[in-house]
């Protein structure tokens, strides 16, 4: 377990969540020029899922061909083919599980929690309500997944492989609503199961944060990188500490390491700001927040930020280039319309 863990002193220390890459040359997909070719495989590959339970072959064959195209994050095209299953047989429980995840998957995660609640009521086993409460986790609803995890936890009979899940998102919903105890108290459970979470140590970190204890929160953020390097939000982590004991080059270091992985973590660019702001070197922070503005679609108050930064500047042009940026999202806010009335008048003065 973690207390038992030796934890290094902050002094010692130098130096997200990470994207599990596990990208391979057939997860990446094949070009064929052979359409025979293309599907023989794909047939073959549709024999080798073994998960369909269903006694109609039409469905069955819906089930693999669906699968093997959500291996390939084919979704749409997987949820066409469950969507035909469902027709034929609109309680299969193996349809419904399928297309939870195809939906999730698709970000249409509305559309996931009524799908995954008929599922509960059709098989009430732990796996379907762990999918239902995980719905309702990943849409916020805390309280009410927290409840369906204890009604899954209750018909659990025997060791899962959702458990480390169940545990870790528990959790971190006792994190978010204030429980610290009732949050290390699962966040433990997790780590017996799999102490090797990189993401599981950043949430472990986080926890002794707020609790003011920085040498473990040290050490779960340094442990964490050591299983994955890429982890941006470990960096992030770090940073923070590193920050509140006052050794802000090593900060800053942490900082710029998490944005070099993963330039859209909005963290990570948000005390960037700050502390360019507060270091005197803008620079820095008007670099961090062009990269992130260049790799999403809109922020509005990131744009606002960067706006201030380059009036701070005197970079009056780059401010009003960003202004449209900003106006073209939000032609309606005439606060910015109002800003930039007064630089395209002190230019012209």
């Amino acid at each position: 377990m973690i207390d038992n863990q030796f934890v290094p002193k902050s002094s010692e220390v130098s130096g997200s969540i990470a994207g599990e890459s596990n990208t391979t040359a057939e997860s990446r997909g094949r070009i064929y020029f052979d359409t025979l070719q293309a599907l023989a495989e794909f047939d073959a590959e549709a024999q080798q899922e073994d998960i369909v339970i269903s006694e109609d072959p039409r469905v069955a064959t819906y089930q693999r061909n669906a699968q093997v195209l959500m291996k390939h994050k084919e979704y749409p095209l997987a949820l066409n083919l469950l969507r035909q299953a469902s027709n034929i047989d609109s309680k299969n429980p193996v349809t419904l599980g399928l297309l939870v995840v195809a939906l999730e998957s698709s970000q249409r995660i509305d559309e996931a929690l009524l799908v995954s609640r008929a599922l509960s009521k059709i098989d009430y086993g732990f796996e379907s309500m762990c999918k239902y409460a995980t719905t309702l986790y990943k849409l916020g609803k805390d309280q009410e997944a927290l409840d369906k995890y204890y009604e899954a936890l209750a018909v659990l009979t025997q060791e899962n492989s959702l458990l480390f899940e169940v545990y870790k998102n528990m959790g971190n919903i006792f994190v978010r609503q204030g429980d610290f105890d009732g949050a290390e108290e699962y966040y433990n459970k997790a780590y017996t199961l799999n102490p090797e979470s990189d993401i599981l140590l950043v949430n472990l970190g986080t926890l002794e944060v707020q609790r003011n204890d920085f040498d473990k929160s040290v050490y779960c953020f340094r442990r964490a990188i050591e299983i994955n390097a890429d982890n941006d939000k470990a960096w992030v982590g770090l940073a923070m500490v590193h920050n509140h004991i006052g050794d802000a080059e090593l900060a800053w270091a942490n900082i710029e390491r998490a944005l070099d992985i993963n330039p859209k973590n909005r963290t990570a660019v948000h005390l960037a700001s700050n502390w360019g702001v507060r270091d005197q070197q803008p620079g820095r922070a008007i670099e961090a927040l062009q990269n992130y503005l260049s790799s999403v679609e809109q922020d509005e108050d990131m744009s606002l930020v960067l706006i201030n930064l380059f009036c701070m500047q005197g970079q009056f042009n780059e401010a009003l280039m960003e202004i449209e940026r900003v106006l073209l999202w939000n032609p309606s806010h005439q606060e910015v319309r109002e800003l930039k009335r007064k630089l395209q008048g002190s230019k012209a003065a």
